[in-house]
């Protein structure tokens, strides 16, 4: 019988759409995992032992797309109850983030970007058996009772850092 105390959680999204700040909020909390691009578990593949696991895919990853599916099958057999969290952002702001961090070269490719990028989550998770865990970036960075609701459902306490809404660096002056 496997532990199912041991919970990961799976942040997953289109890119620029806000992973790396979720995955930082369940770092905040005391997760394993990184924050940044490089992720350790992609060598350590969830054999760690650790309790409570933080692992981030934007959609693509580093132009291709992430096979959700064995991800979430791996981090079970390995005795995790696991915990898809999807992040979306304003399609008009996560376009424009695309272009300026160059995953995108406009905003036609972007915006197709993000349209593939979603339907695969969703085919992916489905195939895992997941509905996954949804949020919003604009309500998770405007309102902090937002954010206490849905870290709430986990068991968890509301992470201690800040919350910044980059959609300000888009907004028409």
């Amino acid at each position: 019988m496997k532990n199912m105390d041991k919970r990961a959680f799976f942040v997953i999204g289109p890119e620029s759409s806000g992973t790396r700040m979720m995955t930082q909020a369940f770092l905040a909390l005391g997760a394993y995992g990184d924050g940044g691009h490089a992720q350790r578990l992609d060598k350590e593949r969830f054999k760690n032992g650790h309790e409570f696991i933080v692992f981030r895919r934007s959609v693509p990853h580093g132009k291709k797309m992430p096979r959700i599916a064995n991800v979430i099958k791996e981090m079970e057999n390995e005795g995790y109850q696991v915990f898809p969290v999807i992040i979306f952002r304003d399609k008009d702001m996560c376009a424009k983030s695309q272009i300026k961090n160059k995953h995108a070269e406009n905003n036609a490719n972007a915006r197709t970007s993000i349209k593939k990028a979603v339907d695969f989550i969703y085919l992916e998770l489905a195939k895992a058996g997941y509905a996954g865990f949804v949020i919003h970036y604009e309500a998770f960075v405007k309102f902090r009772k937002v954010r206490s609701n849905f870290f709430s459902q986990f068991n968890l306490p509301h992470p201690k850092m800040e919350f910044y809404n980059a959609n300000i660096n888009y907004k028409k002056r």
